[in-house]
């Protein structure tokens, strides 16, 4: 049976630290729940799936149903010399998960090592970092259809997965369930980008779990923990423009960071650089700012609200346009 909860605090629950307040409150503990749940929404039609609160800018009141995902369990299976299939449930640890793979040997998430939240986010968001996107070891998606109100499987096709973008982000008929993986037996490092390829450059025979380490000691050293300091990673997208628009920029500013893309006509630029050069890392604005060590970081230095925060972007937004002519992407959802 479910337990409904009401006027539950979410203040906790998520990376930001934003005062929220939710009207009702369950946890999905099991498969057999499902059909349940289906039937709660029907009562509670705004509703929204919780998993790690690593990627949500909550509002202080919500006024409708959070249904948090803490189904777990993870199995590992040999098909063939060269690959695993590895499936994890929604609700496991998305970092845990990667330190189980690497321990066990099956290798392409290292690069992702310490991005926070769950492993049901992984598809929705396309989680990437350091030159690798989850869709690139991603098989299949098990979703629970609340409108069929049965589980379905969802290739990797038809997830439509781009920038930080799939099928599955905007799109609450489903509840994603499982994830399936297919990673390599034998690692196959990426180390080509930038101050990566220069730390693992030191090390002899490196190996997968050297690069996890190198990883995590990178992103720690640029990114606050959010037990400590409410953040939610990169706050903004980094922008994909036009090719022309990008080399206009490069004659002003030649040491822009400049990435390709899938298309020669456009280039991905560097957020952080964008908002850094114009001399606002470590901008503070009362309880909201800019992280003194990432420009990409917003964090929550006390007891801000969704409204606040939101405020404070806006004006960085415009900020950037105003000098670039580039328009910045919100990257977390907003509630």
């Amino acid at each position: 049976m479910l337990n409904i909860q009401t006027n539950i605090d979410l203040t906790p629950l998520n990376s930001l630290h934003l005062k929220s307040q939710a009207s009702f409150y369950t946890r999905l503990n099991s498969l057999e729940q499902l059909p349940q749940i289906a039937n709660l929404i029907k009562e509670h039609p705004r509703f929204f799936i919780l998993g790690g609160g690593s990627n949500l800018i909550l509002p202080e009141s919500y006024t409708g149903l959070v249904i948090h995902n803490q189904l777990h369990g993870i199995k590992f299976e040999a098909i063939n010399e060269e690959f695993y299939l590895v499936s994890a449930m929604a609700g496991e640890n998305w970092d845990n998960f990667v330190k189980l793979c690497c321990e066990n040997g099956a290798h392409g998430l290292e690069n992702l090592s310490l991005i926070p939240g769950t492993v049901g986010a992984s598809p929705i968001q396309n989680i990437g970092a350091y030159g690798v996107e989850v869709k690139d070891f991603i098989q299949t998606v098990v979703v629970y259809d609340l409108e069929q109100e049965r589980l379905i499987q969802i290739s990797n096709s038809e997830c439509n997965f781009s920038y930080r973008n799939s099928f599955l982000k905007n799109n609450p008929r489903f509840i994603v369930t499982e994830v399936i993986f297919k990673l390599h037996k034998q690692s196959k490092l990426k180390i080509n980008y930038g101050d990566i390829a220069e730390q693992m450059a030191h090390i002899n025979q490196a190996t997968a779990l050297d690069l996890r380490n190198c990883i995590i000691s990178t992103r720690r050293s640029k990114l606050p923990d959010p037990n400590e300091i409410g953040n939610v990673g990169s706050f903004f997208h980094n922008p994909i423009i036009p090719k022309l628009h990008a080399e206009q920029l490069l004659i002003t500013y030649p040491k822009l960071p400049t990435y390709p893309t899938h298309s020669p006509d456009l280039i991905k630029v560097s957020a952080g650089w964008l908002i850094d050069n114009l001399g606002l890392k470590g901008y503070r604005h009362e309880e909201v700012g800019i992280y003194n060590k990432q420009a990409l970081v917003l964090v929550n230095y006390g007891d801000s609200t969704q409204a606040e925060l939101l405020n404070f972007a806006r004006l960085i937004q415009h900020k950037v346009y105003a000098n670039y002519n580039i328009q910045l992407n919100i990257e977390p959802i907003i509630l």
